[in-house]
């Protein structure tokens, strides 16, 4: 580990060349007459009033036989030391220093692009928003949300972008209105949830309300850019608990299965109000947690009661399953897409969600 040194103290370059002159012997009247310089200009720089130029310092290494180099190091020395005594330990952080540690916190462009927090620079405006955002007293304080997140970076930290994300569909959550949580209900509804959207992706505008029954707050948002983001579970304060879908891919089935793998995780007790952040795999991977493995079972049992099954992936078989399952047909493509790792087999035959939960003003 490297450590910088700081000096203790740095003096005006001024101090050295006095020392300078009183070796020699010099006047300032003589060093003004060397330099060809105002006895003025020369005054000012060795009481500290005047900063020393790359033309001076070239000046003053042609009179005293030392570098120009020598010079300007000493005068950006006295400038830094001078700067850090603004900003000793405990002093208020200046404005530069605000502005980077927002940044630091939340991807400060793409919040407020959105409209998440004010479009403002007032700083106090902008501090204040954000902590209010991510519910959290201090800006040093890091948020603390209980979660389980469906992401396709789960090998690396949470990013400021997943973190902003769910902090707004929670702050969008604390809004509904919902019963109190009752897990049966919500196992009861999800098994209907493959049913009721048997005919496609129109059918979620029906969701919010019947979750809301259960005591669950349903959010559709979409994700910030770079999110990596598929959904996320996680608790309000008061104990509500909200289920957060993006439309990351645009696919209803990976919308759709997304849904069914976070309702697994409350039915089945893997989160809780206090309990640590739990974070999933995407879509795509393999599965080796023994939740991750547990949710995706009962999603997949969800979808396809008695067990998936399909004696060929042409087009009449998917569509005879997804009548058999009582599924839209882009479920059983999904299934078919995973269990051969051909993404593009019948992918035309997948319909978009934005455009669906646009227009049924879902997408907050």
């Amino acid at each position: 580990m490297s450590t910088t040194l700081t000096p203790a103290e740095a003096f005006p370059p001024g101090e050295y060349l006095r020392d300078e002159l009183e070796e020699r012997g010099w006047t300032v009247t003589e060093f003004a007459e060397i330099l060809d310089r105002p006895i003025q200009a020369i005054s000012e720089i060795l009481n500290g009033k005047k900063e020393i130029t790359t033309e001076t310092a070239c000046a003053l290494s042609d009179a005293l036989g030392t570098t120009p180099e020598l010079w300007l190091h000493l005068q950006t020395s006295y400038r830094l030391f001078e700067q850090r005594m603004k900003s000793q330990p405990g002093a208020e952080p200046g404005q530069v220093a605000r502005r980077a540690r927002l940044r630091h916190i939340v991807p400060l462009a793409k919040v407020r692009a959105r409209g998440w927090i004010p479009d403002t620079d007032d700083l106090d405006v902008l501090e204040y928003a954000v902590a209010q955002l991510l519910e959290i007293e201090t800006l040093e304080a890091p948020p603390a949300f209980a979660l389980a997140a469906r992401r396709s970076n789960s090998t690396q930290p949470i990013t400021l972008e997943q973190t902003a994300w769910l902090a707004h569909v929670r702050a969008v959550a604390a809004d509904r209105h919902v019963a109190a949580f009752a897990p049966d209900r919500l196992a009861s509804l999800v098994f209907e949830v493959p049913r009721i959207t048997q005919t496609g992706p129109g059918e979620l505008r029906l969701l919010p309300d019947r979750f809301a029954a259960c005591g669950v707050a349903l959010v559709f948002a979409e994700g910030l850019q770079g999110g990596k983001l598929d959904g996320a579970v996680t608790f309000l304060p008061d104990g509500r608990p909200v289920i957060a879908l993006t439309t990351r891919g645009d696919r209803f089935d990976s919308v759709l299965f997304t849904l069914l793998h976070e309702c697994a995780h409350l039915t089945l007790g893997h989160i809780t109000p206090k309990g640590p952040v739990i974070v999933d795999d995407d879509l795509t991977s393999e599965q080796t947690h023994p939740n991750e493995i547990a949710a995706n079972e009962q999603a997949s049992s969800w979808l396809f009661p008695g067990g998936y099954e399909i004696a060929s992936t042409s087009v009449q078989t998917i569509l005879d399953a997804a009548l058999r399952y009582k599924v839209h047909p882009s479920v059983v493509i999904g299934r078919v897409q995973r269990d051969t790792d051909d993404w593009r087999r019948h992918r035309t035959r997948i319909p978009k969600v934005r455009p669906y939960l646009v227009e049924a003003g879902l997408m907050s």
